[in-house]
C-alpha cells in the first residue's frame, strides 16, 4: 500500500448524507439527543470512508474494523423532530496510524450550526489490537481530501483523574454493558459514551441541551456485562464540567469535557 497526501484528484471522496429527526430520537421540546446527532456523524463516517475505499464492509471482510478516539465537537443549537440536515464529511489527514475525520452539518436552508473533527485507527477485528496501514498491502492508497480541520488545533487529550483521587466521592451513575449497548464491534458503541454522559450530566441537574462544546476521549473499551461508574466535576473554566467513566477495577474508560452556554 502507498501511503501519500492526495489531494485534488481524490476531492470526489467528499461525502454528504442527508437526514430527517425521528420523534423517537428527541427529547424535552423535540430537541434531537446529542447521542443521535454522533450517531449520525458515524453514519456519514461510513458513507465517506466508504468512498475512499475503507468501508466497513471490505474492513470486515479482511479482519479489520475502525476504532474513534477522539472527538471535538461543538452545535450552535439542536434539531427538532422533523428537521432535516445534511451531514458533509472528508479525511483530513493522516499520521503514523491516526486517520482524522471532519464533520460540518447544514440545516436545510444550508447554514451550518455543527462541526465536529475526529480521529481514528484502523484495529484487529479479533483483539482491537491497532493496525499498522502500510504493513496491509490489501488496503487502499489512503486520500487526504482536504487538509482543513474545522478546529485547527485538532482533538484533545484529557486528564483524567486517578479513580482514588476522587476520594469518598461517589458516582453520579452506575452503567452497564447490556445487550443493547453493545455494536457490531462487540464492545460498546462510541454514541453510548455520549448518551451517558448526557445522563449523568442531567442526574447532576444540568440542561444537557445548553452544550455547546464536547471533547471526548475513549480510553479503554467497555466489554458485555462490564460495569462503569460515572463521576460529574466542575471544570477549569465557568459552565464547564467532566465525565469520566471508571471500571470496577479502577481503569479510566472515557473522558468528556461539556461546556454549557
Amino acid at each position: 500500500m502507498t501511503l501519500s497526501w492526495s489531494m485534488g484528484e481524490n476531492m470526489d471522496c467528499y461525502s454528504t448524507s442527508e437526514f430527517t429527526v425521528k420523534c423517537t430520537e428527541c427529547g424535552l421540546d423535540n430537541k434531537m439527543f446529542l447521542n443521535v446527532i454522533m450517531g449520525d456523524m458515524q453514519e456519514a463516517a461510513e458513507k465517506g470512508s466508504a468512498g475512499c475505499g475503507f468501508g466497513t464492509r471490505f474492513l470486515a471482510e479482511n479482519g479489520i474494523c475502525w476504532i474513534i478516539l477522539r472527538v471535538k465537537a461543538h452545535f450552535d443549537y439542536y434539531p427538532v423532530w422533523g428537521d432535516k440536515f445534511s451531514v458533509k464529511t472528508w479525511g483530513s489527514g493522516f499520521r503514523k496510524i491516526v486517520f482524522s475525520r471532519e464533520f460540518e452539518y447544514f440545516d436545510s436552508e444550508g447554514k451550518r450550526f455543527g462541526y465536529i473533527t475526529t480521529d481514528w485507527i484502523l484495529a484487529d477485528w479479533n483483539s482491537h489490537k491497532p493496525v499498522i496501514p502500510s504493513k496491509k498491502d490489501f488496503l487502499p492508497e489512503i486520500k487526504i481530501q482536504d487538509d482543513r480541520r474545522v478546529f485547527p488545533d485538532g482533538t484533545i487529550k484529557i486528564e483524567v483523574p486517578d479513580l482514588q483521587t476522587l476520594g469518598s466521592s461517589e458516582p453520579v451513575i452506575c452503567k452497564y454493558a447490556d445487550f443493547s449497548e453493545l455494536d457490531r464491534n462487540r464492545h460498546v458503541n462510541n454514541t453510548r459514551y455520549v448518551s451517558w454522559a448526557c445522563d449523568a450530566l442531567h442526574k447532576s441537574g444540568l440542561d444537557v441541551f445548553a452544550i455547546r462544546d464536547l471533547d471526548i476521549n475513549y480510553i479503554n473499551e467497555v466489554k458485555e456485562g462490564e460495569k462503569v461508574s460515572i463521576f460529574v466535576q466542575e471544570g477549569s473554566l465557568p459552565q464547564t464540567y467532566l465525565v469520566a467513566g471508571y471500571r470496577e477495577d479502577g481503569k479510566a474508560l472515557f473522558s468528556v469535557i461539556a461546556s454549557l452556554k
